[in-house]
């Protein structure tokens, strides 16, 4: 029998504490509760992070970004404690928090809640992540008076509100030039807009990135996808329709495309699924999508079966070795491969 991992096997803590910011909401009397120092971790915060990291991905719905140009305090703090190496952990945690507080207390439906900071590595992925988030306990103290955590069964992990994980290894790699094929590093998890809104401008998220790089995202998601849950050709090339039918009409109603609605039309017995599955990092599709009607080509087949005339075909290859031409009624190829050239001239 395969021996079972335990969960949190694959964590590396390298920095963990929490801060409790005191605010009630509709005032702009503000307060921090530092604690004392970071704390040690054992096997119960691996488990807390593993949690943490499987419902964001998979709950949560993580809209994909970079960091801004607005105010860049909070990756200063981190340039300054990750790779100057001037202050240590627990001292960013501080300088971070006061940030935070400065940010939220003039803002008057803002509340506060724990501010967690979590500097860690996942050794499976090869990847290392800073993620900041904040808690607010309705169910039951999971977080004791000391600032440890207490309880972790009390904390309802589906329903992270407010929290960003930024992988520290892409945004380096990034930044270098040395990998050219990714273009976000961090993730953002959307909750109420108000509270979302003062969040994303503590650490100065930008989730602007063009509609081509989204509907790229998505259209990788979509063709993975359908290879996993096992649709032979038809099946997936029916699906693929489906969606670009659906993505162009957001597209030219100038709507934005919903994740959900997509991942509805691949089962509506189970909506979610597509969802959690485009949502991992590994996809990076945000919940909502920008769609770019060219980029967006690439899931459409032309698909016509009768009697003695099967006809399949990318539409992303029209005009390039499919043509139509709509005078003549003449659909013609070009370039054919040399497999079918050797079938007809046998």
């Amino acid at each position: 029998m395969k021996d079972l991992k335990k969960k949190g096997h694959d964590i590396k803590i390298k920095g963990i504490v929490i801060h409790q910011v005191i605010k009630d909401a509709h005032t702009t009397k503000c307060s921090l509760h530092h604690a004392k120092h970071a704390i040690t971790p054992t096997d119960r915060e691996k488990i807390f992070v593993a949690n943490i990291k499987e419902a964001y991905y998979k709950k949560s719905n993580p809209t994909y970004g970079i960091f801004g140009n607005n105010d860049t305090s909070f990756q200063d703090l981190l340039l300054k404690y990750h790779d100057k190496k001037e202050i240590d952990f627990f001292n960013f945690s501080i300088e971070a928090s006061n940030l935070y507080k400065r940010k939220i207390k003039d803002i008057s439906p803002a509340t506060g809640g724990h501010l967690v900071f979590v500097h860690f590595s996942n050794t499976t992925e090869n990847q290392e992540y800073m993620l900041v988030m904040t808690i607010n306990n309705k169910d039951g103290f999971v977080i004791d008076d000391n600032l440890n955590i207490k309880d972790i069964k009390s904390l309802d992990l589906n329903k992270i509100d407010v929290a960003c994980l930024i992988n520290i290894t892409k945004w380096n790699n990034i930044t270098k030039g040395e990998d050219k094929e990714s273009k976000t590093y961090l993730s953002f998890v959307r909750g109420n807009k108000d509270i979302s809104l003062y969040f994303m401008s503590f650490i100065d998220c930008n989730d602007n990135k063009t509609s081509s790089e989204s509907t790229k995202r998505l259209v990788n998601a979509i063709d993975k996808y359908c290879s996993v849950i096992g649709l032979d050709r038809d099946a997936s090339i029916r699906k693929k329709n489906e969606v670009y039918d659906y993505c162009l009409d957001c597209i030219k109603s100038k709507k934005e495309i919903q994740l959900s609605a997509i991942s509805a039309l691949f089962d509506n017995e189970n909506p979610n699924g597509f969802m959690e599955f485009a949502a991992q990092e590994e996809y990076g599709v945000s919940e909502i999508i920008s769609g770019d009607s060219t980029r967006i080509k690439k899931l459409r087949f032309t698909y016509y079966k009768g009697k003695d005339l099967t006809i399949i075909f990318d539409n992303a290859q029209l005009d390039k070795t499919v043509f139509y031409d709509k005078n003549k009624k003449q659909l013609t190829f070009r370039e054919l491969p040399e497999d079918l050239i050797n079938q007809l001239e046998k």
